[in-house]
């Protein structure tokens, strides 16, 4: 799984440019390994200001409200969080003087005593697909952290992590762009669809931030791909090492599909049938490759007691805010899922629910410079009614308004919800699947997900 170089910090300066938790936990990390810290941020708030603080009163200097070229001088090294973009004055006087510049997942990777490194990354499905994988570790008894872009940062799990622990990893594209050593012993690319375009230029660049999950792999590393995925297919065929795919037809290619709703495995070279995973709570197409692909790896692995897989696929819970069906009043059913910040999501959640149900459609918040146009095909005879809202509204009304489907904006979720129980029948689907991010009415797609529930509350 190759050699563990630690990298030299100590009494380097380190710039460290965000004061989010990565950056808080970096800091602290670096400041402990003897390294002389600064940390930057553009934005100010009271967590920030809070995280400022706590950092001050560990002798790390800060500077909040905006960077400054003064604060960068004489920088060996800079660290960026995911939410900086390469516009920032951070990164561009870093490339301007060649200096270093790298992610909080290189710098734990370089000081993990451990390189049983899973790393997961996708468009969709990579946070449930790190938390089930997890939860199937920990189910077989072995030593786990789970990490990432999930919540806990890599860096802050470092001195938990001895030379055996599996580390569960979910990556981002953000994430994945700034590594230069980073070797995971199995990447897992989930999908790969339009998605951040407010910060990757373009597709190509998008899915070159995916491929470089692989790009260090050799020997007897490990790559686990979406099989009916066609970027997914395409960055296989550059793969030189051992690849394993997850299909939900049958495949040729050595790995897992399903059929009626049994997983399939021909890792072996013969077909052996794993587990029925209609006791699953986890429900939709898109949860069915999130099951699929825990369970690839799990084998891969030799986590292969049935007993442990089926204990860990009926006790797992969805996760909060990704198709969560929160109640049903007067016969209609109303469906969370806040975390749909992409038009891939909002296609996973009406391919998930059965098609002799009517839905009725919340979408709209902040673009990230997606088209819409995607969605379309996949309204017909499924979706009787669209209610648009925030940033977004309007280019989604000139997307969808040749449709044929009623659409109404609105001014606020809560008058989304309404809107919806009043134009549903008995057996219907309220929808909130946003296909946006959430940063232009709410602070994250938690709190969206949190004001839609309560909306849907407040009518029972």
């Amino acid at each position: 799984m190759g050699k563990r170089r630690k990298m030299d910090i100590k009494n380097k300066k380190v710039v460290v440019v965000g004061l989010g938790k990565t950056g808080v936990d970096t800091s602290l990390f670096l400041a402990g390994r003897g390294a002389r810290v600064f940390a930057t941020e553009d934005a100010v708030s009271d967590s920030i200001n809070k995280n400022a603080l706590l950092l001050k009163e560990r002798g790390i200097k800060t500077e909040v409200g905006g960077h400054t070229e003064r604060f960068l001088e004489g920088a060996e090294l800079l660290i960026v969080s995911p939410g900086i973009p390469d516009t920032s004055l951070p990164v561009k006087y870093a490339l301007a003087k060649k200096i270093p510049l790298i992610s909080e997942i290189e710098l734990a990777f370089s000081f993990s005593k451990s390189r049983k490194i899973i790393a997961i990354t996708g468009t969709n499905g990579k946070t449930t697909t790190t938390s089930l994988t997890g939860s199937l570790f920990q189910n077989a008894g072995l030593s786990c952290v789970v990490c990432g872009n999930i919540g806990n940062t890599f860096i802050g799990e470092v001195d938990k992590i001895g030379p055996d622990t599996w580390i569960i990893l979910e990556v981002s594209s953000f994430q994945m762009e700034k590594t230069v050593s980073f070797r995971p012993f199995i990447g897992c690319l989930m999908n790969i669809a339009e998605d951040h375009f407010d910060r990757h230029p373009s597709m190509k660049e998008y899915v070159a931030a995916k491929k470089h999950l692989f790009v260090n792999q050799k020997g007897n590393d490990l790559a686990v791909l979406n099989y009916d995925d066609a970027y997914c297919r395409e960055i296989a065929g550059t793969i030189k090492h051992k690849k394993f795919f997850f299909s939900h037809g049958e495949i040729g290619e050595k790995g897992v599909y399903i059929k009626d709703n049994i997983i399939i495995s021909n890792i072996s070279g013969r077909r052996e049938e794993i587990i029925d995973i209609s006791g699953t709570k986890l429900w939709g197409k898109g949860n069915k490759e999130n099951i699929m692909a825990s369970v690839l790896i799990g084998l891969l692995c030799s986590i292969t007691d049935k007993k442990v897989i089926e204990k860990t696929l009926t006790g797992f819970l969805p996760l909060p805010h990704r198709l969560e069906k929160v109640t049903t009043i007067n016969g209609v059913t109303f469906i969370n899922d806040s975390k749909s910040t992409n038009p891939h999501s909002v296609i996973n959640a009406l391919e998930s629910i059965k098609r002799n149900s009517k839905v009725i459609l919340i979408m709209g918040g902040k673009n990230k410079g997606s088209s819409f146009s995607s969605i379309i095909p996949h309204l017909k005879n499924r979706v009787k009614m669209i209610i648009l809202l925030g940033e977004t509204r309007k280019i989604l009304e000139d997307e969808f308004k040749n449709t044929g489907i009623p659409y109404k904006t609105v001014n606020t979720l809560k008058e989304g919800v309404k809107t919806g129980i009043d134009n549903a029948r008995d057996g219907d689907i309220v929808l909130f699947s946003p296909g946006c991010s959430s940063f232009d009415m709410f602070r994250d797609y938690k709190e969206r997900g949190n004001v839609f529930k309560e909306a849907v509350w407040s009518l029972s």
